[in-house]
């Protein structure tokens, strides 16, 4: 069993990674197989680690930076059964999260909601598609795209399909149900569901999180 453990668990799976190994960091015990990373400014990269993941996890996730900015780092003991985070400010999941599969987190708006802000994006993103291989938003402005920072504080843990938008933080221990939108912070030790989520209960933890 020992020697199990040593040849998969304590020994990082990155081969769909290789090609940007420099760009991450990852903590020897935690198993990523599966996991991919795509960078849509892939020539304007900066020379820093854009993503950190800790110990003793089991990832399995698409990471995807659309332009050179942002940072995503994930704690220890998290578990994330497929989830697809696409970052241009910030992701920081804590440590002990429970993630199930299908889950989308969108640190941005990709595009203004105003007609004469987005105009064009449709024009750019077929003459960038021809011009560079398929990448769609090469020369994307994104002067009118909103971005902020989401943050998933330990001991989360979130069902499956759940999508949760930018500037949203996720209490300590917060309990979302399957399916959720998460549009704005959700409280410690609560659990919420629907579309846009709302608390449904509150844990027994609540009560005491200021003690």
């Amino acid at each position: 069993m020992q020697n199990f453990l040593k040849k998969t668990l304590l020994k990082p799976k990155i081969s769909s990674l290789k090609k940007y190994e420099n760009k991450f960091s990852c903590n020897k015990t935690t198993f990523i197989n599966g996991s991919t990373l795509r960078f849509d400014a892939e020539n304007k990269l900066e020379d820093r680690k854009y993503i950190t993941i800790g110990e003793k996890g089991i990832i399995k996730a698409n990471f995807i930076f659309e332009t050179k900015n942002g940072k995503i780092s994930i704690g220890n003991n998290v578990h994330i059964g497929g989830a697809t985070l696409i970052c241009r400010n910030k992701i920081e999941i804590q440590d002990d999260v429970t993630m199930a599969w299908g889950i989308t987190i969108y640190d941005h708006n990709s595009h203004s909601i105003y007609w004469e802000e987005r105009k064009n994006d449709n024009h750019q993103c077929y003459e960038d598609s021809i011009n560079y291989n398929g990448n769609n938003i090469e020369n994307k402005d994104w002067t009118h795209v909103k971005d902020a920072p989401i943050i998933i504080e330990s001991k989360v843990w979130i069902g499956f399909d759940v999508t949760i938008l930018k500037g949203v933080t996720i209490g300590e221990g917060a309990v979302v149900g399957a399916k959720s939108v998460i549009v704005k912070d959700v409280e410690p030790w609560t659990v919420v569901a629907g579309n846009p989520a709302k608390i449904i209960k509150y844990l027994p933890e609540y009560s005491k999180r200021d003690v």
